[in-house]
């Protein structure tokens, strides 16, 4: 695992730190405002009602001026309070003609109103501070120095609040979500009082409805707000250095099919797209990414000319544990032979090969089982038969490195592992190493056949 996908982790876990306590502000929030809603409902059965039953024309009569004064009382008060949504408010001479059932519904939009203003401050201070967390950590691993953005807070508004999903920012989504809830409650104290239900009968129904759909629509927003805006604020830092990405999964053995797939594939950073190639990719999603490169050597080089920092080689470990660091010591890997490889196949890569046995880390073992969900503990026995006997051996981006395809027909299943070989000038203590392995679908081995470089091909 590379250092920035630890640092990734450590965001994820800071992330969800502060979304628990997110849900539970607005948990405790919800239940004062229901109980609130309890009451009103309660005055109205206690007013109006016989034996605890409403009767439902009392409820047509006209509202009275003093309940229209409080209705008033109480746009003008949202108004003040919160301006800017001011324009949600329903027109107000509206008031002086309504009845008593349309006075409480009324009523039941102003609260939903006010809670949707609340739901907007807390999230977009919690989604505020997730962005400036997300491109600083991200800026100190491109060599930039850390709290890179603290003088800049107007960083954070090129990800909160974006309209990247259908169109609509959050708010516009909670909005909706209000609008929804207000609705679907208006419509259950109608019907309810309409078919004679008594109190009891009624807030059971609507304290259901309250329970379920605010927390569910604001806890659905908050996760997959939350992923969005970090996923964006961390890749900002990388855009200028850096061409291509590859979609990470969570890796827990629950990824779905939806990111399974996009997860084999690269993509251009310039052309990411949440919800299509980049996270999140659906609702609840909570994948990140990795920084891809084709050849890191020429990316230091062309990383000096542009900054002249001399950072090139730590940023460049700081995001591909691929990259081997001289500083790495017998003492400091564990390894575990795996098999042998036929020098005379891999001479297609290089004549220079020192040993013919191979091995695999328990860092690398680690990185399969993250990148590639239980291919490694299905299908590590076939890997000696791969590296021994190889279909194709496929030029790599990096030097001393083959990329080896093979099917198990008996299986049918198609396989690919990165191997380095150890060469002439490598460090005693090197050898024929395993970078990654996985199973892929026909699609990617046809592809791979067909647009990169065959350097060898079983006969």
């Amino acid at each position: 695992m590379s250092y920035w996908q630890k640092r990734q982790q450590q965001l994820s876990k800071q992330l969800e730190k502060d979304e628990d306590k997110l849900k539970k502000r607005l948990s405790s929030y919800f239940d004062t405002e229901y109980r609130k809603l309890e009451k009103q409902i309660a005055a109205y059965y206690k007013q109006y009602g016989t034996d605890n039953v409403i009767q439902y024309r009392r409820l047509m009569e006209s509202l009275s001026d003093a309940d229209k004064r409080l209705l008033i009382e109480q746009m003008d008060e949202f108004a003040k309070k919160y301006p800017e949504y001011a324009h949600l408010l329903p027109v107000r001479e509206s008031i002086y003609k309504l009845n008593r059932l349309e006075g409480l519904q009324y009523s039941v939009r102003m609260q939903q109103l006010e809670i949707g203003a609340v739901e907007n401050e807390q999230i977009t201070e919690h989604l505020n501070r997730q962005a400036m967390r997300g491109a600083n950590a991200a800026a100190e691993i491109m060599g930039f120095g850390k709290n890179f953005y603290f003088n800049n807070p107007d960083i954070t508004k090129r990800f909160v609040n974006i309209p990247w999903s259908n169109g609509e920012n959050f708010s516009q989504k909670i909005w909706n979500n209000t609008t929804k809830l207000a609705n679907y409650l208006n419509s259950d104290i109608a019907q309810g009082i309409a078919r004679g239900d008594s109190y009891d009968r009624l807030v059971r129904k609507v304290r259901e409805r309250f329970s379920s759909v605010s927390r569910n629509d604001a806890y659905r927003l908050i996760y997959t707000e939350g992923t969005y805006v970090m996923a964006e604020s961390t890749m900002q830092p990388f855009t200028d250095d850096f061409e291509k990405y590859r979609l990470s999964t969570v890796g827990d053995g629950n990824v779905c099919s939806i990111c399974r797939g996009v997860s084999e594939e690269t993509f251009d950073i310039a052309d990411r797209q949440p919800g299509v190639n980049f996270p999140p990719l659906h609702p609840w999603c909570r994948c990140t990414f990795t920084i891809e490169v084709d050849d890191w050597d020429k990316w230091m080089d062309d990383y000096e000319k542009r900054h002249g920092n001399g950072q090139a080689q730590k940023v460049a470990n700081h995001i591909n544990s691929d990259i081997i660091s001289s500083s790495n010591t017998k003492e400091d890997i564990q390894v575990h032979s795996v098999g042998k490889i036929n020098r005379d196949i891999y001479k297609c890569i290089t004549e220079d090969i020192v040993t013919d046995e191979v091995i695999i880390t328990d860092e690398r073992i680690q990185h399969i089982k993250e990148r590639h969900p239980n291919d490694y503990e299905r299908f590590y026995s076939y890997i000696p038969e791969i590296i021994n006997d190889p279909d194709f051996i496929i030029e790599a981006n990096k030097p001393n490195t083959a990329v080896v395809l093979k099917e198990i027909e008996e299986r049918g299943e198609k396989f690919k592992l990165v191997l380095r070989i150890k060469v002439q000038g490598d460090p005693e203590e090197y050898k024929n190493s395993i970078m990654t392995f996985w199973r892929i679908g026909g699609t990617t081995w046809r592809k791979t056949l067909k647009n990169k470089t065959v350097l060898y091909k079983k006969e």
